[in-house]
């Protein structure tokens, strides 16, 4: 059975889309970023990992409650595992269970509520240890999230999962060497995850230690296979540290996976990065005609009309990012390079 223990991965979604004024995008650094619109399905801040299982079966209620939370029926989950509760209050399994269908609705406080409870029944439930791990550096509780995962670790040292949230605490908190520590650790347990590299190589971006990133990237999109998401995430990874060449290889196996506006357009901007000016208007021009409601590829095909002078499809793309996305991320700076550009049409 499994206990559903989450990863606290950062988000993977980290890159920094930013153009200069009406003209060209500038190549990115690891210290430009931004979330740009997530894939419809990418890889979350939390992913699923087997603990080990606390019973081999589970019937009745409980049974009844995660099959439900399996099939994503919260409810049914809840009601379920409250019924399982009142049967047998002293259940740390299904308070740990009623602690993430709260997550999971989106209710934290009453999700670390219960994983506390679970950990004060059951001290060694591990996923317990995890989620709540997790959800402390979520909420920038670092310090109380270190503490119950050291508390996990002393149990459970083998416990991949709780290194790497551990790690994640530590780099959080700006503690380089502990967290370097930790998350070879983690990789030495769980070393065919790419998430777990993926996450490793953001700290490592942020570090300024860009081949050791690199080379973590490298890996993680090896071990990939065809996951669009992950593939995605390790992209924009590489384009954050400048390797814009094997950004667009890996982005190229994305979009031959998944042929989706999104990914175009990010591959547009490490083409860009790569010198591959045709290329990436190419790639914005293909991402608006496949998605036309998708506004980001209408901001950046517009920098790169503005960069060929070609003024009024400058005006249009921005305003038709408008319309998609008026309280948008890049709105403002859609509405000065309007400005800008009808300036540049009256000349």
């Amino acid at each position: 059975m499994k206990t559903h223990a989450r990863l606290g991965l950062l988000s993977t979604f980290t890159v920094a889309l930013a153009l200069t004024a009406c003209g060209p995008e500038r190549p990115q650094t690891p210290s430009d970023r931004d979330k740009p619109p997530p894939l419809e399905t990418p890889p979350t801040a939390s992913a699923s990992a087997s603990a080990p299982p606390p019973a081999p079966t589970a019937s009745g209620d409980k049974g009844k409650g995660m099959k439900a939370l399996e099939a994503g029926d919260l409810a049914t989950a809840k009601s379920a595992f409250e019924a399982a509760a009142k049967a047998n209050p002293k259940d740390a399994e299904v308070v740990y269970y009623l602690g993430l269908v709260a997550e999971k609705s989106g209710d934290k406080a009453g999700a670390e509520r219960s994983y506390r409870d679970a950990l004060k029944m059951k001290p060694d439930l591990d996923a317990a240890a995890t989620n709540l791990g997790a959800l402390l550096v979520e909420a920038g509780k670092l310090e109380d999230a270190i503490a119950v995962l050291k508390g996990a670790l002393a149990r459970r040292p083998d416990a991949p999962e709780l290194h790497l949230n551990m790690a994640i605490a530590l780099g959080q908190k700006g503690d380089q060497a502990a967290a370097t520590k930790e998350f070879d650790e983690a990789i030495r347990l769980q070393p065919k995850d790419a998430l777990y590299l993926l996450t490793y190589a953001q700290f490592l971006g942020q570090w300024k230690q860009g081949d050791a990133a690199i080379a973590k990237l490298k890996t993680a999109a090896g071990l990939a296979g065809q996951d669009v998401g992950v593939l995605a995430s390790v992209g924009f990874e590489l384009k954050n540290v400048g390797a814009f060449g094997d950004c667009v290889t890996v982005l190229d196996k994305a979009i031959g996976l998944k042929d989706a506006a999104e990914l175009r357009t990010y591959r547009a901007l490490c083409k860009l990065g790569n010198k591959d000016k045709a290329g990436s208007l190419a790639d914005l021009q293909t991402a608006v005609q496949k998605e036309p409601g998708y506004g980001p590829a209408h901001f950046y095909l517009g920098g790169r009309y503005a960069e060929a002078g070609k003024w009024a499809e400058v005006v249009q793309e921005y305003e038709t990012y408008l319309k998609l996305e008026p309280k948008g991320p890049l709105a403002k700076q859609a509405e000065e390079r309007i400005k800008l550009a009808k300036t540049k049409m009256k000349k």
